[in-house]
């Protein structure tokens, strides 16, 4: 069975602005695109990466980033009770973000191995798999 990823927001960006790590994300891409593994994200992503890419750049920016996430070899999942109910139980529990609660409860669901540059996830400590790319250097 091919391994299953999860890929964040940061992920997606990371590969974007060609940050550390997005070698990384770009290898699980590539196995994807090769049918080596399941690639998998969340519904919360796509507005995540819209609102930063469209706050930081413009709406057309985003919009190209958006193509080109939903272009790979993936699935997007959206929302249900059961997934709104495991990520309310996450952010219940834990210190991290309520659209991170979605994407970890997704991670959860499949079994998969969590791609993120965000040092809240590590709260989750081995209750998820997970792989942390390393931070995005610092701008003085």
């Amino acid at each position: 069975m091919a391994e299953r990823f999860v890929l964040d927001t940061s992920a997606w960006l990371a590969v974007d602005e060609k940050e550390p790590g997005a070698d990384e994300v770009e290898a699980i891409l590539a196995k994807a695109w090769l049918g080596e593994a399941e690639l998998h994200a969340c519904f919360v992503t796509l507005a995540e990466l819209e609102y930063i890419r469209t706050r930081e750049c413009d709406a057309e920016q985003a919009g190209e980033l958006l193509e080109f996430a939903r272009s790979q070899p993936g699935i997007w999942h959206h929302s249900d009770d059961a997934l709104c109910s495991a990520a309310a139980k996450l952010k219940a529990a834990h210190t991290i973000s309520f659209a991170d609660s979605f994407i970890a409860a997704l991670t959860l669901r499949l079994d998969a191995t969590l791609i993120h540059k965000d040092p809240e996830m590590e709260s989750l400590g081995a209750m998820i798999k997970q792989r942390m790319l390393p931070p995005k250097a610092r701008q003085d």
